[in-house]
């Protein structure tokens, strides 16, 4: 199951301190929750004991203005390539659920598994890159 969250969508994507990598909106979000079947076996063997559900994941795209210079810096620098280790982030996601409810979407753990790509490759406008997030939560404030 894939969802398309939306656009115009807030994020705030921070590293170490809330809010510290900056807000924007983004044109473009998916999510999808992921499930993978694993093989458990005994110890020092290579036979399958048990097939079970594995680790949950979220992975999805986001697609964003890119702005040159260092905003556009900021961005590249979260999928810079040949980078030692993934760095992991919290990201928010805050839309207009309508009727002035507003809907947040929270993950955690996320890593930005590819570099950005491009879109118009030759004077890239928008870039849009994968990630994966370990875990997620919604919270909806309802209008008073």
């Amino acid at each position: 199951m894939s969802v398309y969250v939306g656009r115009n969508v807030q994020v705030v994507i921070t590293e170490t301190s809330e809010g510290d990598m900056g807000s924007f909106y983004a044109q473009e979000v998916t999510l999808e929750p992921k499930q993978a079947i694993e093989a458990i076996d005994a110890l020092n063997s290579d036979e399958v004991q048990v097939w079970a559900p594995g680790l949950k994941t979220y992975e999805g795209s986001i697609k964003e203005a890119f702005k040159v210079g260092s905003d556009g810096q900021k961005i590249l620098s979260r999928v810079a390539a040949f980078q030692d280790s993934l760095k992991e982030y919290t990201m928010k996601l805050i839309f207009d659920g309508g009727a002035g409810n507003k809907i947040t979407v929270t993950l955690t753990g996320v890593i930005f598994t590819e570099t950005s790509i491009s879109q118009p490759k030759n004077e890239p406008a928008y870039i849009s890159t994968r990630l994966m997030a370990e875990s997620a939560s919604v919270s909806i404030e309802l209008a008073a």
